[in-house]
């Protein structure tokens, strides 16, 4: 099997190029400085020429590079996968949400997502996987641990709701079920690890698991439940 991979350089991508590789998959990595993303021929081509049997589309960009995608896709068969958000749902709405739940979303980034997820919806063989805030394991990686610790660098302390339940996963874990359900899943699919767990608490828990000494301050001046809920997805649960 060989999978294209965008967005090598974000967050998530480079657990999920490690997960295909540890499954012997091939990847493709797609290369925007040598691939003119604004160019439906030239993403055919690329598509087209990597033979590949699944595109993982991780990376943000222009909506039409994703139509491109879509299109290019469909004409050679090549399944997709695109990651959206818990972003698009309005940051007024209560959870928890289904997979029927509305997308609401008003602001830039909500927005983008949900334009993205109807651009992919277009598509019959195309899995669209709802990721909440990634849980990595090294400062500077644009992840909540990392956002955690410059926090605290920051302040000197950290405040955590615990009225807030967000949806959140470890990076390792989003991989590992991003791409079981790559293989022979289609539709949409919401991946969240926190079942029960406040913000505050999470914070607490990761505070202990990587030994980071923090000053943590638990606050209710925020509450909001944005758990996303799927039964179908089987993701690691958060245990601290």
């Amino acid at each position: 099997m060989r999978a294209i991979v965008s967005g090598s350089h974000g967050c998530v991508a480079p657990f999920v190029i490690e997960e295909l590789r540890s499954r012997n998959i091939e990847v493709i990595i797609f290369d925007r400085t040598k691939t003119d993303i604004t160019d439906y021929q030239q993403v055919y081509n690329f598509i087209k020429q990597s033979r590949a049997d699944i595109f993982f589309h991780i990376a943000t960009g222009d909506l039409k590079w994703l139509q491109y995608i879509v299109d290019s896709a469909r004409q050679l068969n090549t399944k997709v996968v695109y990651t959206s958000s818990v972003s698009v749902f309005s940051e007024q709405s209560i959870g928890p949400y289904t997979v029927d739940s509305l997308p609401n979303a008003t602001d830039d980034y909500g927005r983008y997502k949900r334009e993205g997820e109807q651009i992919a919806s277009q598509y019959d063989n195309c899995l669209i996987a709802r990721l909440g805030w990634q849980i990595g394991y090294t400062e500077n990686s644009n992840n909540m641990l990392d956002f955690l610790i410059k926090q605290h660098r920051q302040k000197g302390y950290i405040e955590a709701s615990d009225l807030w339940y967000p949806s959140c996963s470890f990076l390792k874990d989003t991989a590992k079920t991003l791409v079981d359900l790559a293989i022979d899943k289609t539709g949409l699919y919401q991946l969240n690890s926190n079942d029960k767990y406040t913000f505050y608490q999470i914070v607490n828990g990761l505070n202990k698991q990587f030994g980071m000494n923090w000053d943590v301050r638990q606050v209710n001046s925020f509450g909001r439940d944005d758990r996303m809920i799927d039964t179908r997805v089987n993701i690691a649960k958060l245990n601290f």
